[in-house]
């Protein structure tokens, strides 16, 4: 901290807060710009663990698509979700919540899907 900074001089939780949180909603905007503008499909990876101490369940899901810029190929990949996940660890529990990140992050909606093989599982959002 400077030497003549005084405690009006720093910003309020409230404001940390509210920067941090609309930061966040531009990026996630601007990720589901880019994903949903990816010419081909979305490959994905999800994995789920528990925390020993708690037994709670976490899934973690990442995304990979090839962007396009003046003709030029890149490869992306991002952190398209993270998700407490309630009941069962069962296969058809875990692939509602990755179609809820799915649909939450544009990469599948009711009309279309930017992954290859889906099944017609209901969302958790």
């Amino acid at each position: 901290m400077r030497p003549t900074a005084r405690i009006l001089d720093l910003p309020s939780t409230h404001d940390v807060t509210k920067y941090l949180h609309n930061e966040f909603v531009g990026w996630l905007v601007e990720l589901k710009t880019k994903i949903s503008g990816a010419p081909g499909q979305i490959s994905s990876t999800a994995d789920g663990w528990t925390a020993d101490n708690t037994k709670v369940l976490f899934l973690g899901m990442t995304a990979h698509w090839i962007e396009v810029e003046g003709g030029k190929w890149s490869m992306r990949s991002e952190v398209v979700g993270f998700k407490g996940v309630s009941g069962e660890h069962s296969g058809w529990n875990l692939g509602r919540y990755f179609m809820g990140l799915c649909d939450c992050m544009g990469i599948c909606t009711s009309d279309k899907s930017k992954v290859h093989h889906l099944s017609d599982l209901p969302l958790i959002r």
